[in-house]
């Protein structure tokens, strides 16, 4: 695997997080402050349940704080969680995919020849290497 791939599950996972974390925070603070009327009309309904766009939790924050500071500070740490756990899951992710990775094939990395390679004659310090001729020419200058 190419060390320079955009890793695109990785991203989506995390984004996630963030967003069903933040989303939950939403809800969780409409909950908490009855969902009032003064929160503004719901994105959707469901279930009988108003569900709001997790981005207004923000503004409901900062009209609303005045009133209800301590539902803020938790709602306030549930959309925090999300940004904590999605830097865990993301370094958790990278050391996975570092540790997928057997034979490391980028530009510069240094690795022992396996038996395979010794045998087929491309390494430097075989009979059969192509080197030999060079090195001779080089010396004899």
């Amino acid at each position: 695997m190419s060390a320079t791939k955009i890793l695109w599950g990785q991203i989506l996972i995390v984004f996630t997080i963030v967003l069903t974390t933040l989303w939950a925070a939403t809800q969780w603070t409409a909950w908490r402050l009855g969902f009032q009327p003064q929160l503004g009309p719901p994105w959707f309904t469901f279930a009988g349940m108003p569900v709001y766009l997790p981005p207004i939790f923000f503004l409901w924050w900062y009209h609303f704080d005045a009133y209800a500071s301590s539902i803020f500070l938790k709602g306030a740490a549930i959309a925090a969680s999300g940004g904590f756990a999605s830097i865990g899951i993301a370094i958790g992710m990278s050391v996975w995919r570092a540790r997928e990775a057997k034979a490391v094939t980028t530009y510069g990395s240094a690795r022992w020849a396996t038996r395979n390679e010794i045998r087929s004659g491309r390494t430097a310090g075989s009979r059969r290497s192509r080197a030999r001729p060079l090195r001779r020419r080089l010396l004899a200058t």
